[in-house]
């Protein structure tokens, strides 16, 4: 997927700089991205459990296939994190240090 022009002025109507749009933004992509983690993680877990283990070594490959396609159809979490950002979804603010 080609990289898209983003128009800076649209961050900064919702942060007071690019740094801290930046910031928030990563911030956000990386909890997105072990959100996705937790959850291929889990379904591993559980099939393992159900004893599908034994399956899926027979079938590995059909598998891989599936989960590349999977894989492909997802969106980039930075790409979502932007979205929320620019939506107004993200709340973030500033802590005040400890005295």
């Amino acid at each position: 997927m080609p990289a898209e022009t983003q128009d800076f002025k649209k961050y900064l109507e919702r942060a007071e700089n690019l740094f801290e749009a930046a910031m928030v933004i990563a911030k956000r992509a990386r909890q997105i991205n072990e959100e996705i983690y937790q959850k291929k993680r889990d379904r591993q877990i559980l099939e393992e459990l159900e004893g599908e283990i034994e399956e899926d070594l027979l079938h590995g490959e059909e598998e891989k296939v599936e989960a590349e396609e999977t894989y492909e159809s997802e969106e980039n979490p930075v790409v979502t994190a932007q979205r929320e950002f620019l939506e107004g979804k993200l709340a973030f603010h500033y802590e005040t240090g400890k005295k």
